[in-house]
């Protein structure tokens, strides 16, 4: 019997509602019990780990992230993304399936599976494509992926357009009582366009995407869901508009979820001009009004979650030669883009990495007084592990001892070198943060300390 004692720690779990110091008892992989500071001091056998001055939170699990494998490994490996994600405090992750191949066959997600645990480190849950090749003619194998080991079900990266093929998707997850996530996208008000539509993208001569472009799709497919029952969760809002119709459908009947991304609360359309293609992502940053919309709904609890969608990329495509030297683009500019420039901005590939900041920048909204601690967990364990169907986020007697400590202290300074994801495309890179996560464990394993990186397998 393997015993471990994280000790003297405040213990956060919304779950339970637990706020206080306590000491977690870990006994095989499973928490064993809660229980006040220095309840367990006699249990001389067991490994003692100081947690004084931290924070102890059920395991972040983040809904929504692209680890490029099968099929893009100077990108991203399943190996590379997991180490990423628990250096980010994160103890499970959901992998989307727009890789090559798709993951929309058992087969795929099985590899996806086998890849996680040869890594041994941060759980890996596989989403299964909606469509076949995401291509939304044809739904997939439902039960055969579930089956699998599939706990969502979505074609991130692309919206579902045909709406009866909708609606039957919709059937086919309820039926099988996951839920669907969907990328909100009208393709029509989206074409050619490179960033938001406003004053930013004027300034540099390239085409904008109106808000209505998600904004409209979010309308459309939440009327379809309401009376259906499916459990519908929308990925990545962006504006105060999509909030409203996600309120509204809620109000209707609507078994609805959402998430936002730390780079959509944190940055407005201005990070363009600093940043270039790093700064640019579908759907794009949008004003400083939506900025304040969803913080005030991650306040409300209109937005239940927090996911990074890591996106990772290459240099050779994120940043292309014909923008070499045109960031930062000041705002005394007298002139855009060239029309090479411009095409180059629009051609380059939407996302940034996110894994290792995302909870120094949920932690700049604890500071501001925006959300609390325990809403912060919420945000990042307990309401993704509900999406998911999982028995995770909280520390529970009887769950995995999936934990994550924090240091909510911690000053740092993002350096994208020494990122552990293969990738370097974050518009965070020189930003100081508040607080970081300092151990993650798994099952009761340690897989990542901020004292010796990722723990030895």
């Amino acid at each position: 019997m393997t015993s471990i004692v994280i000790s003297g720690g405040r213990v956060i779990d919304p779950g339970q509602g637990l706020d206080g110091n306590f000491d977690v008892l870990v006994v095989d992989g499973l928490i064993e019990e809660v229980a006040p500071a220095g309840h367990f001091a006699r249990l001389a056998d067991a490994h003692v780990i100081d947690a004084a001055g931290k924070w102890v939170l059920p395991g972040l699990i983040d809904p929504h992230v692209h680890l490029r494998d099968p099929g893009f490994p100077e990108k991203e490996t399943i190996e590379s993304g997991l180490r990423a994600a628990a250096a980010g405090g994160f103890t499970t992750v959901a992998a989307m399936a727009n890789t090559s191949p798709v993951n929309d066959s058992p087969e795929i997600t099985r590899y996806m599976l086998d890849a996680a645990r040869r890594a041994g480190g941060t759980r890996l849950v596989p989403v299964s494509a909606v469509t076949r090749g995401l291509e939304g003619r044809e739904l997939v194998d439902g039960e055969a992926m579930a089956a699998a080991g599939a706990r969502l079900f979505s074609d991130d990266g692309l919206p579902v357009d045909d709406e009866p093929l909708l609606l039957t998707a919709y059937d086919q997850v309820n039926r099988l009582g996951l839920a669907i996530s969907l990328h909100e996208e009208d393709r029509e008000l989206s074409r050619g366009g490179a960033i938001n539509q406003g004053e930013i993208a004027r300034q540099l001569g390239v085409r904008g995407i109106p808000d209505s472009a998600e904004s409209r799709r979010v309308g459309r497919d939440l009327a379809l869901a309401i009376g259906n029952g499916a459990a519908v969760h929308i990925a990545h809002v962006s504006s105060a508009q999509s909030l409203q119709m996600i309120r509204a459908a809620r109000n209707h009947g609507a078994n609805v979820t959402c998430e936002v991304t730390p780079h959509h609360f944190s940055l407005d359309e201005s990070a363009v001009l600093r940043c270039g293609t790093d700064a640019k992502m579908n759907p794009p940053l949008r004003e400083g009004q939506d900025v304040a919309a969803l913080e005030a709904a991650l306040s409300d609890s209109t937005i239940d979650m927090i996911a990074t969608d890591h996106a990772p990329h290459d240099p050779g495509s994120k940043q292309p030669a014909a923008l070499a030297g045109c960031f930062p683009f000041h705002a005394n500019h007298d002139h855009p883009l060239n029309p090479a420039q411009a095409d180059a901005m629009t051609r380059a590939p939407n996302g940034v990495i996110g894994l290792e900041t995302a909870l120094g920048l949920a932690l700049r909204l604890v500071h501001r007084s925006i959300i609390s601690a325990a809403r912060m967990v919420e945000l990042m364990a307990l309401n993704p592990a509900r999406l998911l169907r999982l028995e995770a986020g909280t520390l529970a007697a009887g769950a995995a001892a999936d934990v994550t400590i924090v240091d909510p202290e911690l000053r740092w300074t993002v350096d994208a070198a020494e990122m552990r994801s293969k990738s370097r495309n974050t518009p965070f890179a020189g930003m100081k943060l508040v607080g970081r996560a300092t151990m993650t464990i798994v099952s009761g394993k340690i897989i990542y300390s901020a004292t010796n990186g990722a723990a030895s397998r």
